[in-house]
């Protein structure tokens, strides 16, 4: 099975050696990075970045880029975008220049974007991105409802709900899924299945609890708009990498037929990330070669 995992901040993991060597020992073809090294300015500021002449952070992701052009066959990157930067426009077209890029990131965090997020204030944002034909992923906790208009207003543009759509300080087990499920109705719109172990149930592996509410996504969306990310290096004190991944793959809310595209089929769609073309296999040695070469 073909198996991509739609987010990983690999730069804490050291080297994409390191990276590559899991990926093979848990069977996953492909990964997005998301290079991510801590936050400040109570989560604005999202690092590494720039530090413009305004003071505005632009983040930065020099790593994932440097692995996704090492081994392109294997790693993608996408990039978090500021919605106040003054030069997003140019910005992101340097971006999408790249033929490792495969989606930007938006970040619903603090006061200033929450409000203007509410408002309609991230149609810029979403309007490059839709002229570079970037998608994008949406991580708004707690107002993944607002996504609604956008999604309306953008009818071609790619959205992609982050984490489930979950608020983040929804007590440990209890986090919702309402509104995000409303936004099936969206067809742009697609659901990224993480932080699941962490936000939506208190069971430990293979999480029982999780199995109806993953079946009612998969139902609300269809297979073809649910994707897996562990984002493991922020969830593993709840659920390691190997454990997000065969929940899913053991899971008896999916099909044969959904597991295909939850784990890596959909997300090949949403970011128009093809699969390697299988090599053909060998010629079979014939009696008269094999004498030849002896």
């Amino acid at each position: 099975m073909d198996v991509v995992d739609a987010q990983i901040h690999s730069n804490v993991l050291g080297p994409p050696e390191t990276l590559l060597q899991i990926m093979d020992a848990l069977g996953i073809q492909g990964a997005i990075i998301d290079e991510y090294a801590g936050a400040e300015e109570e989560g604005t500021r999202l690092l590494p970045d720039y530090r413009l002449a305004d003071g505005t952070s632009r983040p930065i992701g020099p790593n994932a880029e440097a692995a996704a052009l090492k081994y392109p066959e294997r790693l993608k990157y996408l990039m978090r975008v500021n919605p106040f930067d003054p030069g997003l426009e140019g910005w992101v077209e340097s971006l999408a220049a790249s033929p490792n890029l495969v989606a930007l990131r938006a970040i619903v965090f603090g006061r200033k974007a929450g409000t203007a997020f509410e408002a309609g204030e991230f149609d810029r944002l979403f309007r490059i991105a839709l002229k570079h034909n970037q998608p994008v992923f949406v991580t708004a906790p707690a107002r993944v409802k607002h996504l609604a208009p956008y999604a309306r207003r953008f009818p071609d543009l790619k959205l992609i709900i982050d984490h489930c759509g979950v608020a983040f300080d929804a007590p440990r087990g209890q986090a919702p899924i309402d509104d995000s499920l409303t936004l099936a109705q969206c067809p742009n719109v697609a659901f990224k299945w993480a932080h699941a172990a962490v936000f939506m149930t208190t069971d430990g592996f293979p999480y029982p609890a999780l199995d109806p509410k993953l079946r009612q996504v998969v139902d609300s969306y269809g297979p073809e708009r649910v994707m897996y990310a562990s984002d493991y290096t922020v969830t593993r004190h709840r659920s390691n990498w190997a454990e997000s991944l065969f929940h899913l793959r053991i899971s008896p809310a999916l099909s044969d037929g959904d597991r295909e595209w939850v784990l890596g089929r959909a997300c090949r769609r949403w970011v128009n990330w093809p699969a390697p073309a299988e090599k053909p296999a060998l010629p079979p040695l014939h009696s008269h070669n094999a004498r030849s070469m002896r």
